[in-house]
């Protein structure tokens, strides 16, 4: 008998466990019912916390459809909310939207992620923009970093922070932002527009700084400004004509010696070419290395010194002529 009465008290107990679960999985779809009625009806801010409570019980109640199926609402109610305050209040919009890309990147909602990061970067662009437009650049670059380590392919923000550095003297941080965006050229064409910008803006900047180093005095500081603008644009021949200017300002030789060939190798007209050449022309001529004088001299063959080039290639012939009759 005593066997008889554990054996029915025992299966009393797995009936009442049963039934404790049942109703515990009937509770939790419920739950998750009532949450997507409320997504559907665009209610994303009350069905969040449902949603996140049916996916934690969900897991106790072994009830793993509504579990699967909170997991794929739940970062897009983050995201929905978040935009919903952008307008009213940034923090708790970033801080959602923060959230929707978390948990889009988790439970492999990749599309909610990427709209999660454009929406970030829209916002710390919209910042920023405010405290840039009130010349508070240090400030305005702080905001924009913060998108930008968010969603670093957003161009226009990344453009706005290298901007935003450059303003507040921060050359070092900006100058590798701009890299960064040239950089992207090469992965799709789609960047060839932003690269483009970022070519100008950083030429811009960087000669203006390298102006004003010259200007005071410094122009070692001011050729490592130019090294730093040619290595990150070669091709731009512009930029290694400034160089080059800048060095027969300082009447710097050898550095026009050293650099002309590369600069002659990018420019696009031939007569671009001739002024690179009538510099290298001038550099020997300065340091008396005359028959290298006359052969860059030589190569001066368009453009407004082609007759300066010539007449004195014809002064050097002469000199030399006249320096081995000596001789003998």
């Amino acid at each position: 008998m005593k066997i008889k009465s554990l054996l029915i008290a025992v299966a009393a107990l797995v009936v009442s466990v049963n039934a404790f679960a049942q109703d515990a999985a009937n509770d939790v779809k419920k739950k998750y019912n009532e949450a997507v009625a409320l997504v559907k009806a665009k209610n994303y801010a009350e069905a969040l916390p449902l949603l996140e409570q049916a996916a934690d019980e969900a897991l106790t109640a072994d009830v793993i459809e509504v579990f699967e199926g909170a997991q794929k609402l739940i970062p897009t109610c983050y995201f929905r909310v978040g935009l919903s305050l952008v307008n009213t209040d940034t923090e708790a919009a970033l801080a959602n939207l923060n959230k929707a890309d978390e948990l889009g990147l988790l439970y492999n909602d990749a599309k909610t992620s990427r709209q999660a990061k454009a929406a970030i970067s829209k916002v710390y662009k919209v910042m920023g923009a405010n405290a840039f437009n009130n010349k508070q650049y240090a400030e305005a670059a702080e905001v924009f970093a913060k998108g930008y380590a968010v969603n670093p392919q957003d161009t226009d923000l990344a453009l706005n922070l290298a901007m935003s550095y450059c303003e507040s003297q921060n050359w070092e941080n900006g100058v590798k932002v701009y890299t960064d965006i040239i950089a992207l050229e090469s992965r799709h064409s789609k960047f060839v527009e932003p690269a483009a910008k970022a070519k100008e803006a950083l030429s811009n900047y960087l000669l203006v700084k390298a102006q004003g180093e010259n200007e005071a005095g410094d122009k070692e500081a001011a050729y490592a400004t130019l090294e730093t603008l040619v290595n990150a644009d070669q091709t731009n021949g512009a930029n290694q004509m400034f160089r080059l200017q800048m060095a027969g300002q300082n009447q710097d030789w050898d550095k026009i010696i050293e650099w002309a060939e590369l600069a002659a190798a990018f420019q696009a007209t031939p007569e671009e070419v001739s002024d690179v050449y009538y510099l290298l022309g001038a550099a020997y001529d300065s340091k008396n290395l005359n028959a290298e004088a006359i052969a860059a001299y030589k190569q001066v063959v368009a453009g407004d010194k082609v007759e300066a080039a010539t007449a004195r290639v014809k002064e050097l012939d002469e000199f030399l002529k006249a320096e081995a009759a000596a001789k003998k």
